[in-house]
């Protein structure tokens, strides 16, 4: 008996859904779902949100597998979809406040909420790790969440951010560095 669907690799999976099978495409949603969702809120920092750019990042990697080139590729192709989105909207939430008189502008930008989290483990450092990323500048809190929480290597992190590998490093390493001192001060 040959492979069931849920446990044929990523590639296979987008090769029979542009061909058609649209339970692949749902395998595949169903495989990477969570890790979109968590993705989008460590840059949000608002489930709502996050939940909404979720279905919205499917719903665009659906409609345009076709234009998926290299179907080994998927995972990067779909994060990239969903950095895509979480730009747009952080974009949109500061045109709204800088059209909105006396709001914050502190109050509206994305944070990560503590206990919103989800499955994450608890923890006082995890806490402290939890503001100290929503503090980064996005593109840093984006490299490092996708090394260390989705377990891409830097050269998917740069394909992903559409920059080269030594800029993604940079991104990386020194938002460790600012993490370093934000902890190193609370």
């Amino acid at each position: 008996m040959g492979l069931q669907i849920s446990d044929r690799p990523d590639a296979a999976l987008v090769r029979d859904a542009v061909s058609g099978q649209p339970e692949a495409f749902n395998v595949l949603v169903r495989r990477w779902e969570r890790k979109v969702y968590s993705f989008l809120l460590y840059l949000t920092g608002r489930p709502e949100d996050a939940f909404d750019m979720c279905q919205e990042v499917f719903l665009s990697g659906y409609r345009h597998l076709g234009q998926l080139k290299d179907p080994n590729k998927f995972r990067q192709w779909l994060f990239r979809i969903a950095r895509n989105a979480a730009h747009s909207h952080v974009r949109r939430q500061r045109e709204e406040e800088t059209s909105l008189d006396g709001l914050d502008p502190a109050e509206g930008s994305p944070r990560v909420r503590v206990g919103e989290v989800g499955r994450w483990e608890r923890g006082e450092l995890r806490i402290l790790v939890e503001k100290a990323l929503a503090e980064l500048p996005i593109e840093q809190r984006e490299a490092i969440v996708l090394k260390f929480y989705d377990g891409f290597k830097l050269e998917e992190i740069a394909e992903i951010q559409g920059c080269p590998l030594s800029t993604a490093k940079t991104r990386m390493y020194s938002g460790f560095e600012q993490l370093r001192k934000f902890i190193e001060r609370k």
